[in-house]
């Protein structure tokens, strides 16, 4: 039977690519080469034969690809990304340390765009969508319906269990998802404010952090402040720091640097002038636990021909 979860807020944004990195390894030294100290190796601009792995990985779009992409290259919210090793405690996990380069004042004006529902609001538009011509609009009204739909079995001789059951028909198993336990959508003297409660939990009416808008833009779920990783006892998870600046994913690492099973892939979106996105390309990395990082990517709507230029796709 399908649960009535608290969703979680889908967050419309854009920002470059990521990785997990080696737990515990010291970061091999790479040769500067004759721009200004990158490694021709560790910089991946969406090349057709990829790139060395590396345990330094620089993500960006290249010029010439923002040329042709003409006004929609406006949209990109990252210049570039660095990825390095994040040695921990505990060498169950990888993790990596992500150096953000926004563009503009990204991601402060991605942040200030989010106007997806709260976890509360998706709730109520749930029981919204599943209550049959009823005519409710709204919280209040919501639960005026369950408030009568109690009262009206009631007076039918329904039981405790009829009620509940009907109450599943149309809703699911209402669920404590801390204590990861189901529970029964009616009880006896329940009220429709309690069986509303019972399903919403304490699903939040506030807008979703700042942190949460920028891991999810990644495509990357559990997301906390950066401070909340201890480094002797990690958990998988995002970790963004308070300036958005710096972010440490923590997770499994790959069998080797082209292990597609353990790939991390994240969208590279770009916004446009409402906030909404799209995806503008897509890059993977898998890690090993030496710290070497393997990259690749592709772009949407975008390729490179035989002379290694780009052109539509």
């Amino acid at each position: 039977m399908r649960t009535l979860h608290r969703p979680a807020a889908t967050i419309a944004a854009a920002i470059l690519g990521l990785s997990l990195v080696g737990c515990a390894s010291d970061p091999a030294e790479t040769p500067d080469d004759e721009t200004g100290g990158d490694s021709t190796a560790s910089v991946y601009e969406f090349q057709t034969n990829g790139v060395e792995p590396s345990s330094e990985v620089t993500v960006r779009v290249p010029d010439d690809l923002r040329e042709v992409m003409g006004a929609d290259a406006g949209g990109l919210v990252i210049d570039q990304i660095v990825v390095t090793a994040h040695e921990l405690e505990d060498a169950q996990y990888c993790a990596a340390d992500l150096s953000m380069n926004y563009l503009g004042n990204q991601p402060l004006d991605m942040i200030a765009a989010n106007d997806n529902p709260t976890d509360r609001e998706s709730a109520v538009q749930t029981f919204i969508n599943r209550i049959p011509n009823s005519g409710v609009d709204d919280e209040a009204s919501v639960i005026e319906w369950l408030d009568s739909a109690i009262e009206a079995d009631i007076a039918n001789g329904y039981s405790e269990s009829d009620i509940a059951d009907s109450f599943e028909k149309l809703f699911g198993t209402p669920a404590d998802l801390e204590n990861d336990t189901y529970l029964s959508p009616y009880q006896d003297g329940d009220t429709g404010q309690d069986v509303f409660d019972r399903y919403v939990g304490s699903a939040s009416d506030e807008q979703a952090p700042g942190t949460t808008i920028v891991a999810e833009s990644l495509g990357l779920d559990d997301a906390h402040p950066q401070t909340d990783l201890d480094e002797s006892a990690p958990e998988s998870g995002t970790y963004v720091s308070e300036d958005y600046t710096t972010i440490t994913v923590v997770g499994d690492c790959a069998a080797s640097a082209t292990d597609p099973d353990n790939a991390i892939a994240i969208e590279l979106p770009s916004v446009d002038a409402d906030g909404k996105s799209s995806a503008a390309a897509t890059v993977e990395f898998s890690v090993m636990t030496d710290g070497t990082i393997g990259v690749a990517g592709e772009v949407k709507g975008y390729m490179r021909d035989a002379n290694d230029n780009w052109i539509t796709n």
